[in-house]
């Protein structure tokens, strides 16, 4: 139905500029696509638009999840509205410190937190300025993360990042990790 009309599908996030779903998704490429500006609508914008001949608007299709506004308590098209407004730009400005045994792996989080506008290091040691910079921790980093508390680093779960991505709003003053265990 896509190429009918004239689109293209692809299966990268940071390249497309629609997700048709009937669910919002953690994975690597929704968030991608999500944080990078694209419309995310139900099946239904695409059967409208093929109905229709050409795409049609996607404002009055966007998602609506159920699961969704439980989890973040907050609507999709907040989330999408946010992103289309600063795509690419949630954590601009910050500096993610991620310890190596976290989940989702760091494979998966560093193209995430890239496509949002922020930056990486691999150890605590390259931290230009604690202010901005967000250790991400697990169980198994406790001791990591302590020493960046103590250096005056925010650290949070890798849940607080996807939450964050997910609803596109940086929540800073979320109990940090280890108060979140």
């Amino acid at each position: 139905v896509v190429e009918t009309l004239g689109g293209v599908v692809t299966c990268e996030g940071s390249s497309c500029t629609h997700v048709v779903t009937g669910k919002a998704r953690r994975t690597m490429n929704f968030c991608i696509a999500l944080s990078s500006g694209a419309w995310i609508v139900s099946p239904n914008w695409l059967k409208q638009s093929f109905k229709q001949g050409k795409f049609v608007g996607e404002a009055e299709h966007v998602l609506d999840d159920e699961e969704y506004k439980m989890k973040y308590k907050s609507e999709m098209r907040d989330a999408v509205m946010r992103a289309k407004e600063r795509p690419c730009l949630l954590f601009s400005g910050y500096t993610f410190c991620l310890t190596k045994h976290i989940e989702p792996s760091p494979g998966v989080l560093s193209p995430v937190i890239k496509s949002s506008g922020g930056k990486i290091i691999s150890k605590l040691d390259e931290i230009d300025e604690p202010s901005k910079t967000i250790f991400l921790a697990c169980e198994e980093g406790m001791e990591l993360a302590m020493d960046a508390a103590k250096r005056g680093i925010k650290t949070f779960s890798s849940e607080w990042l996807m939450t964050c991505v997910m609803r596109q709003e940086v929540d800073l003053d979320a109990p940090p990790f280890a108060e979140s265990l």
